[in-house]
């Protein structure tokens, strides 16, 4: 099933599709794809950081392939400057950035789409900021921004003491005005949650004809004869959050509703900390010590990061309920609430905005419940109703028969 826009009737044809997963290339995820004919319509730079562990090249990735349908795609590599791994000095985040440009003007194409995050252009907003506006006036090419994150430090934050409200403004002003030119330069600009489309347009409402709202797609990877890494056995529940464990995913919620659940119910942690995540190992032994604290070692289980979509798939496919308890953030959740929803499997969110992503569409309003995660007993009798009996609202599987 794919999802369509519903912010707008129509979408640039290198935005729109979303289909399937991977690259044919020399190696993986990286190489110009051409069209079956081997006469493309269309030829797109697509900017993001390939070769790394991320939701966005995962995305990316699949988003290639749609555009294989009917064009050329050149993948052009932007770099993560929060990677501790790889310092670089402002001066040398400037010139890569720059340096950005220079290839997408180079390359033989009609189009760049550029997957924006904040961290591919610096290491604090308003250097990132600049250094996106200084790569969108540079390239002379029709540019597609898909913007993926909207940080809270780009929201104008009311103080307590008016002269901090005068420098809180100073800031704000700066902040937005750099980002409105470098989206201003834009095409179009998609995003993938009404959410973000709101936040967006309501400081650009000049912006509001060329954004547009693109959910990523629902859709199943099939994973049929492969192996999983774990098994469930006969007589357990599993209910699993999937994703990078990372601090505003609320695990901790899920280990609290646990200890009120039946023994025969097992929390699956389908995810390891993310590479750019520097407290990520720190958070990690938090959620064991959690664990050991409660008694629940034998029923919490860890995979670690999953690298091959199939098995992910396979242990996702296993899951009698999932369950997202994040906290509010910038970051759309839809890319793992897609996935959980592409198993026909329940799914419990929480109230965050950024998880009802696919309640705004009629296909999918009634796809998943959101419930209090902070209230151990409520969620623990919302997973058990949905394990048992079922919640209430139309199963996708329904829908597709």
């Amino acid at each position: 099933m794919l999802l369509q826009s519903n912010a707008a009737d129509t979408v640039p044809e290198a935005a729109a599709d979303h289909r399937t997963s991977g690259l044919q290339s020399d190696r993986p995820g990286v190489g110009a794809i051409r069209g079956p004919t081997g006469h493309p319509r269309l030829s797109v730079a697509l900017l993001t950081p390939w070769d790394q562990e991320c939701g966005n090249a995962e995305y990316a990735k699949r988003l290639a392939v749609g555009l294989r349908q009917f064009a050329a795609v050149t993948p052009i590599e932007l770099v993560n400057f929060t990677d501790t791994e790889r310092e670089f000095s402002s001066r040398r985040r400037r010139r890569v950035c720059l340096g950005i440009a220079r290839q997408a003007n180079a390359a033989a194409v009609d189009l760049v789409h550029l997957q924006h995050e904040f961290c591919f252009f610096g290491r604090r907003i308003r250097e990132a900021n600049r250094n996106f506006s200084a790569v969108m006036r540079r390239i002379r090419k029709p540019v597609v921004i898909t913007v993926h994150t909207w940080l809270a430090g780009m929201t104008y934050r009311r103080r307590k003491h008016w002269w901090q409200n005068v420098a809180e403004g100073v800031r704000y002003r700066i902040l937005k005005r750099q980002f409105g030119r470098a989206l201003r330069r834009a095409a179009a600009i998609v995003v993938h949650s009404q959410e973000t489309y709101q936040r967006l347009i309501s400081t650009y409402p000049r912006f509001k004809q060329k954004t547009f709202v693109i959910p990523i797609p629902v859709e199943p990877i099939d994973h049929r004869g492969v192996t999983p890494p774990i098994r469930k056995r006969p007589d357990e529940k599993w209910i699993l959050v999937p994703g990078f464990v990372s601090r505003y995913k609320g695990h901790s919620h899920a280990i609290a509703a646990l200890r009120q659940l039946p023994e025969s119910f097992r929390l699956v942690v389908a995810g390891g900390v993310h590479p750019k995540d520097k407290h990520g190992p720190e958070y990690w032994m938090g959620l064991l010590g959690e664990a050991d604290a409660a008694g629940l070692q034998n029923r919490v289980i860890f995979t670690g990061y999953m690298s091959d979509p199939r098995q992910q798939a396979a242990v996702l496919h296993q899951a009698d309920c999932f369950l997202l308890p994040y906290d509010e953030v910038g970051q759309s959740g839809s890319a793992v609430l897609a996935d959980a929803l592409s198993h026909d499997r329940p799914v419990i969110t929480s109230t965050a905005k950024s998880m009802f992503v696919y309640r705004g569409l009629p296909d999918t309003v009634f796809s998943s419940v959101a419930v209090d995660v902070t209230c151990p007993e409520t969620l623990a009798a919302t997973i058990e109703t949905a394990v048992g009996a079922g919640l209430p609202g139309i199963p996708l599987s329904r829908l597709a028969s």
